[in-house]
């Protein structure tokens, strides 16, 4: 169930959470988040564990209790899924907008190229690694790679964590997939004096040029989600947990219902 959730005090500034299934998601704007929170957090060499979710994600913090516990270890969690963002406006909750995680990561690619902040590439295949940071040095000029690795390696390999660590990174993108890259984070973070860590799933990916992103217009529709569907169709399953995610808030479907008239509460007419 959707609920308003907690206060946070960021930077001198205070915002309010909605919470999703024990999840507190930060109820900001992209512009805002990065305006206010990670540039400064950079600037004064903090440090934060950034997650950005979307139905599937949250569904899968219900069935692993163990995930849901590093998901509610992060600094902050953004909504990354247009089910989500409606579902909560529905609810009379409402968060500004989808906050996408690969945007934010160019939006902090920008930033670091041209503020000096270095940046960890740590996950993907070694192809799509190596192309993600040849193409990121091509678009974000002056951009400092403090290193990088493929995510073919066992997570309890302490010689990966101590050679990011020896980087001396001031951000690092993770791209392992969901659960594993959130835990690689969340168990290792404390080893660092600072940084912005964030999990980007496929993002390397799309930035190495192997995956498309969907077209700005389908992103507009919020159509991004059929579009993926219609490149890769094994990806039904997934869009059926968001289906799940919708069914499983019942108040969402019962608010639905008394948009069109229907309710089980509804006085009935005499015959």
């Amino acid at each position: 169930m959707f609920t308003e959730g907690s206060e946070v005090n960021a930077m001198g500034r205070t915002y309010k959470t909605v919470t999703v299934m024990d999840i507190d998601f930060f109820n900001t704007s992209m512009n805002s988040f990065l305006r206010h929170i990670v540039y400064p957090d950079l600037a004064n060499e903090s440090k934060n564990f950034i997650v950005t979710a979307n139905p599937e994600f949250v569904i899968e913090t219900r069935d692993h209790p163990e995930f849901k516990k590093v998901v509610q270890s992060a600094d902050y969690v953004l909504a990354d899924g247009v089910g989500i963002v409606n579902a909560a406006m529905l609810m009379g909750r409402p968060l500004p907008e989808r906050v996408s995680g690969i945007d934010v990561m160019y939006r902090m690619l920008d930033h670091a190229a041209k503020n000096g902040y270095s940046v960890f590439f740590l996950g993907a295949s070694e192809d799509s690694n190596k192309k993600a940071v040849a193409n990121a040095e091509k678009l974000y000029p002056g951009l400092k790679v403090a290193g990088r690795h493929d995510g073919y390696f066992d997570p309890a390999d302490t010689e990966i964590a101590d050679m990011v660590v020896e980087s001396d990174p001031d951000i690092v993108f993770v791209a392992l997939g969901m659960q594993r890259q959130e835990k690689w984070i969340a168990d290792n973070i404390d080893r660092f004096d600072k940084g912005v860590f964030m999990g980007v799933g496929g993002s390397f990916d799309v930035l190495s040029g192997k995956a498309q992103r969907a077209p700005k217009i389908w992103i507009r529709l919020q159509l991004e989600w059929l579009y993926r569907l219609i490149q890769e169709p094994k990806r039904i399953k997934r869009v059926m947990r968001v289906f799940e995610f919708m069914l499983l808030h019942t108040p969402v479907i019962k608010h639905l219902l008394r948009m069109f008239g229907y309710s089980k509460t509804r006085p009935r007419g005499k015959s």
